[in-house]
């Protein structure tokens, strides 16, 4: 057997986003920065590079026992340009991410620009059975993997205000009114103007369905005391 035939590629793959979904969806009900979509994108991604070089082993296998005469040029590195593809790539996804004080986006980006390098790869190659179950994993990761799981709604909100436990008990009873979770609270204080400190607040917050982000930001601008608000957005 000189090929990996269409069953194992396609089981290959599956247990590619397996793994990958064990390990993202535990990192997504944590909220952290790389989730469940990212962590199956660099699994699907690294089993198409895998499955891309055992082919070509194959080939170049098969290749030398149908013609002998061909060995010596047949022991050249056929993967070579591969593997500098797949490391020139990351530069380029680390371009989408976007890293501030608070902040990482563009992790989900990066990751479905370096699983479509080895989609390019594949096809690149003639492997084009490996590079259509890749194609359509990675677009139902990216477009269908929410409508399937229940993820918790994790949002960051940033609050600049002034009274502090006055603002914050009024904070604290919207965020019970409307059924919403304080998952983390990160603050600090500017004394600039004593007499008048500016707190800031960093909520992690889980949302149920029946309210937005925008929606909470919207309310809470208009309490007396919120200076400025705004969401932060993680992926």
């Amino acid at each position: 057997m000189f090929e990996l035939d269409y069953f194992e590629i396609t089981g290959r793959m599956i247990a590619a986003v397996i793994f990958g979904s064990i390990i993202g969806y535990e990192r997504e009900t944590r909220g952290h920065n790389a989730g469940l979509r990212t962590h199956i994108l660099v699994a699907v991604g690294s089993a198409l590079i895998a499955l891309i070089q055992t082919q070509a082993t194959y080939t170049t296998v098969k290749m030398a026992l149908v013609n002998p005469d061909l060995l010596q040029i047949l022991n050249t590195d056929m993967t070579r340009m591969t593997a500098q593809i797949v490391s020139g790539i990351g530069f380029l996804g680390a371009g989408t991410i976007i890293v501030t004080k608070r902040s990482v986006t563009g992790l989900t980006t990066a990751a479905s620009i370096w699983a479509v390098a080895g989609l390019g790869i594949a096809v690149g190659m003639g492997y084009y059975f490996i590079a259509v179950t890749g194609c359509i994993i990675i677009l139902a990761t990216l477009r269908l993997i929410k409508r399937f799981f229940r993820i918790e709604d994790l949002k960051k909100i940033e609050v600049y205000y002034h009274h502090r436990e006055k603002t914050r008990k009024e904070i604290k009873k919207y965020f019970d009114e409307k059924d919403i979770q304080l998952v983390d609270l990160e603050y600090s204080v500017d004394l600039k103007d004593p007499s008048n400190p500016l707190y800031l607040n960093l909520y992690t917050i889980s949302l149920s369905e029946k309210i937005d982000s925008t929606t909470v930001v919207e309310d809470l601008s208009n309490l007396d005391n919120i200076i400025r608000i705004h969401t932060i957005k993680d992926r």
